[in-house]
C-alpha cells in the first residue's frame, strides 16, 4: 500500500528491511529532537507544580482524575475521592464530614484570586457548610477550615410539609406544629472568622427554588453567621462577613442583595446584619407554624396580647422608621377604598404614616380627598406585567413593587385599598419580610404583608419580571415566586370575606366574626364587588349569582360605618357614575328573574347616593 511523500508522488516501499544511510540518521535526529522536547516540557510542568504560587494546581489535577471511578460519584473510595468533586454532586454532606472528623484543616499555598476576596487574606478561621476544603483554593485564602457536619434532610422531605396550603390556627383539634429540619449540633464548632457555603441550585427542576436541601443549607449558614456574630458583638447585633458559591441568586430572604460587598462568577460575599438575620431566624422554619400567635398562654379562651410585640419592638435594638402603605394606579376603581382604609387604620389607633404610591389617573381633587384621610401622596411611574393583556387592570399590577423604593423607611406594611382595618395592625412592624396570610398551596395573600424597602430588591424584581411565570397573572404570583421562604400571619390578620364552603356552619362563623365588637379580626378583605360600588343597603354580590359566595350584610355594614362618620370632601370621590347605577339596576332585575330566595333584589335603596 503507497503513503503520499512529501513531493506529492507515490513512494513504493522497498523491498529490503534496511534502511538507507540518509534515512538512518534522519530517523535517528527526529527522536532525539522528539526526547529534548519532552524533556523539557516535563521540566518545565514540574517545576510549576512545584511553585509555591502555583501548587494549588496538583490538587486540582489530581481531584479530576480521581473522580472518573464512576457515574455516581458517592461510590468512589474515601481514599482517593476528591471533596470538591463530591461536594458538587452530593451538595457537599460527604465532605463535611471528613473535614469534621479531621477537626481543623489548614489551606495553603492560595492561587490567585478576585481582588473582592482580599480582606480574606492572613490566618482565618473558617467555617464551611456544604463545602470542601479544596474548593476554597479559587478564593485565594489561607487559614484553618472546618467543616460543619449535618444530616442532609430526607428526599421524602417535601416542600409543602414545611409550607402546607393549611394549618390548625385556631387550635380545634392539636394546634400547629413544624416538622423538624435537621440542624448541625452549632455548639461543636468554635469561633469562625468567616462562613463559607456552597449552595445547591438545580435548575433543571421547575420548583428549584422550593427545594428543601437549599433552604437547610441557607439556614445552617444563616445559622452559623448569627452564632459568630452573638460571640464577638455584646447584645448581638454587628455583621458577619458570609462567602457562598451558587450558580443561582442566595435566597434574599436570608441573604439581602444590600448586604452584597461583592461577586464574582458564582462567589458571593455578604456582610450580613447579624440583628436582622436574627430576627428572621427566631421564627418558625416555614409557614406551618404561626409568627404571630393567635391565642394566649391561658389557651383558646386567652386571646394574644399583641400590645406585648409593640411594645418590646419599640424598645429592642435600634429604632425603625415605619409607615404603612398603599397603591393606586390606572383607575379610579379603589379610590374610595382607599379613603376608607386610611381612616380606618386611624381609627383602630395606628399613628404610623400613611404613604400613597399613585400614577398619573388620580386627579388633584381625588388628591385632596385622599390627603383629608390621612394620606402622604407620592407620584410613581407604572410597571407594567409584560404578561399581561393590555387594558386590563393587571396590565400595570407590577406597580406595587415600587413599594421597594420606599428607602426613607426601614418597614412598610402594605395593606390593599379593598380592605378595611378593625384592629390595630402596628404589631406588624414587628415581623419581618416577607410576613403574610396564607393563600392557596405553599403561597402567601399579598393583600397585606411586612416589606423592607431596598433599591436592589426592587431592581431585583425589575430584572426578574420578564422571566418569572406569576402562576395567577398579577403580583402576588410574582412575589410568592421570590420570597419563597415567608412567615405566617393568622388568617384574621387578613381575613377574606367569601364563603367558599357554602355551609351554615360556615356561615354562621364568618357573619359572627365581622359583627364582633370588639372586633375579633384584625381586618376584613372584600373580595368580589366592593362596598362602595353597591347601595349603603345591602350587599349587591348577591344579586349576582357566581358572586353570591362573597356577599355579607354584617361585613358589607362595618365599613358603611366609617363612610358614614367621614367628611363630605371624603365622601365626594365615592359617588356613583350612573353606568354603575344601572348595572345595579340590571343585577336587581336578574336576581328577582332568577328567584333568589334571600330576596335582596326588594331591599327598598335608600342610598343618597342613588339621586346624587
Amino acid at each position: 500500500m503507497g503513503v503520499t511523500g512529501g513531493a506529492g508522488e507515490a513512494v513504493k516501499p522497498s523491498s529490503s528491511s534496511s534502511l538507507s544511510p540518509v534515512a538512518g540518521l534522519r530517523a535517528a535526529a527526529i527522536v532525539k529532537l522528539n526526547a529534548a522536547f519532552l524533556a523539557f516540557f516535563f521540566l518545565a510542568y514540574m517545576a510549576l507544580l512545584l511553585h509555591p504560587k502555583y501548587s494549588y494546581l496538583l490538587d486540582r489535577g489530581a481531584a479530576s482524575s480521581l473522580v472518573r471511578c464512576t457515574a455516581f460519584r458517592d461510590a468512589c473510595t474515601p481514599a482517593t475521592t476528591s471533596t470538591a468533586q463530591l461536594s458538587r454532586k452530593l451538595g457537599g454532606v460527604a465532605a463535611n464530614k471528613a473535614v469534621a472528623a479531621a477537626a481543623a484543616e489548614r489551606i495553603v499555598n492560595a492561587g490567585r484570586a478576585p481582588a473582592m476576596f482580599d480582606e480574606l487574606r492572613g490566618r482565618l478561621r473558617m467555617g464551611l457548610v456544604n463545602i470542601g476544603r479544596d474548593e476554597l483554593l479559587a478564593l485565594g485564602v489561607e487559614g484553618d477550615a472546618v467543616g460543619v457536619d449535618f444530616e442532609r434532610v430526607s428526599d421524602m422531605f417535601r416542600w409543602s410539609d414545611l409550607f402546607p396550603e393549611w394549618i390548625d390556627e385556631e387550635e380545634d383539634d392539636e394546634g400547629p406544629s413544624c416538622p423538624e429540619l435537621p440542624m448541625p449540633d452549632f455548639s461543636r464548632y468554635g469561633d469562625v472568622d468567616v462562613v463559607v457555603a456552597s449552595l445547591p441550585c438545580n435548575r433543571s427542576d421547575a420548583a428549584w427554588n422550593r427545594d428543601v436541601f437549599r433552604l437547610q443549607v441557607h439556614l445552617v449558614t444563616a445559622h452559623m453567621a448569627a452564632r459568630k456574630g452573638r460571640r464577638h458583638h455584646a447584645g448581638g447585633g454587628g455583621r458577619v462577613r458570609v462567602v457562598v458559591r451558587s450558580e443561582c441568586e442566595p435566597m434574599m430572604d436570608l441573604f439581602r442583595c444590600d448586604e452584597a460587598v461583592g461577586r464574582d462568577g458564582e462567589w458571593w460575599m455578604y456582610m450580613v446584619d447579624v440583628e436582622r438575620l436574627e430576627e428572621k431566624l427566631r421564627l418558625p422554619v416555614g409557614s406551618c407554624n404561626l409568627a404571630l400567635p393567635l391565642w394566649g398562654p391561658g389557651g383558646i379562651q386567652e386571646v394574644f396580647n399583641v400590645s406585648e410585640l409593640t411594645a418590646a419592638a419599640a424598645t429592642a435594638g435600634r429604632p425603625r422608621r415605619e409607615a404603612y402603605a398603599t397603591v393606586l394606579h390606572s383607575s379610579d376603581t379603589y379610590l374610595c377604598g382607599a379613603i376608607v382604609l386610611a381612616q380606618s387604620i386611624r381609627r383602630a389607633g395606628s399613628t404610623r404614616d400613611l404613604v400613597l404610591l399613585h400614577d398619573h389617573t388620580v386627579s388633584k381633587p381625588a388628591l385632596a380627598a385622599l390627603v383629608a384621610a390621612g394620606w402622604t401622596p407620592r407620584k410613581i411611574k407604572r410597571i407594567r406585567n409584560p404578561r399581561a393583556e393590555r387594558g386590563t387592570y393587571n396590565e400595570y399590577n407590577y406597580s406595587k413593587f415600587r413599594l421597594w423604593q420606599l428607602t426613607d423607611y426601614d418597614r412598610v406594611v402594605f395593606v390593599n385599598a379593598d380592605i378595611f382595618v378593625l384592629r390595630d395592625l402596628d404589631a406588624l412592624f414587628g415581623f419581618p419580610q416577607l410576613t403574610a396570610v396564607g393563600n392557596d398551596g405553599s403561597l402567601f395573600n399579598s393583600g397585606v404583608m411586612v416589606i423592607e424597602p431596598s433599591q436592589c430588591t426592587f431592581q431585583s424584581l425589575i430584572r426578574q419580571r420578564r422571566t418569572i411565570r406569576s402562576y395567577n397573572g398579577g403580583d402576588q404570583g410574582f412575589l410568592n415566586e421570590v420570597f419563597v421562604w415567608w412567615h405566617r400571619l393568622p388568617r384574621r390578620v387578613n381575613y377574606l370575606k367569601n364563603f367558599w364552603a357554602n355551609t351554615t356552619a360556615e356561615r354562621a362563623l364568618k357573619e359572627r366574626l365581622f359583627r364582633a365588637d370588639p372586633a375579633e379580626v384584625w381586618s376584613i378583605h372584600y373580595l368580589g364587588l366592593k362596598p362602595w360600588t353597591c347601595y349603603r343597603d345591602y350587599d349587591c354580590n348577591w344579586n349576582i349569582g357566581d358572586q353570591r359566595v362573597y356577599a355579607s350584610d354584617a361585613a358589607h355594614a362595618r365599613w358603611w360605618q366609617v363612610y358614614d362618620d367621614m367628611g363630605e370632601a371624603m365622601r365626594s370621590p365615592c359617588r356613583l357614575s350612573e353606568r354603575r347605577k344601572i348595572e345595579i339596576a340590571w343585577d336587581r332585575h336578574l336576581a328577582e328573574e332568577a328567584g333568589f330566595s334571600d330576596h335582596h333584589w326588594k331591599i327598598n335603596i335608600t342610598d343618597p347616593r342613588k339621586w346624587e
